[in-house]
């Protein structure tokens, strides 16, 4: 267990019932918190030439190279500015581990799926294909991002495939 997850773990008994809330785009968006390892300040990130947009780059993780894709543009939003509050989580994705740049992290809270509801039938296309649902936080629509679906591990593929 990461000591990410050994944090978290110690604030819920299951863990597969937190989830990670924080702005991506300025959307607020949860993803499942067993998959993250670590959560960073941006690194020195060096550019990877002819990738998708949405590979920000890579970084050197004590001797491991991380790719660092940007949620925002496969969601069809701006690019995330590397400064300020901007973090990069560290998440498990089959043998690899990948970088997924967030805007600011708003913290670690309990889930139940029972909290879920369906995405709207207007919701934007990208959206639709990397979120699961919504529930509200303290009044706040946060969507459920699916990790399989935006890393590339999914049905329809996602954004390091």
């Amino acid at each position: 267990m990461t000591d990410f997850m050994k944090l978290a773990g110690s604030l819920l008994e299951d863990e597969s019932q937190l989830v990670v809330i924080c702005s991506i785009g300025g959307n607020m968006l949860g993803i499942p918190a067993g998959p993250i390892q670590e959560v960073l300040a941006p690194p020195e990130i060096r550019p990877v030439h002819h990738s998708p947009e949405y590979v920000r780059g890579v970084f050197n993780l004590r001797g491991r190279v991380i790719v660092i894709i940007d949620p925002a543009i496969k969601l069809g939003l701006l690019p995330q500015s590397l400064a300020g509050e901007t973090r990069i989580l560290v998440v498990q994705s089959g043998p690899e581990l990948v970088g997924i740049l967030v805007d600011s992290l708003i913290g670690i809270f309990p889930f139940s799926a029972d909290q879920l509801t369906a995405n709207p039938e207007n919701l934007p296309k990208a959206f639709r294909k990397v979120v699961s649902g919504f529930f509200f936080l303290d009044g706040k629509m946060t969507g459920l991002l699916m990790l399989n679906e935006l890393l590339g591990s999914g049905e329809s593929g996602g954004a390091i495939s």
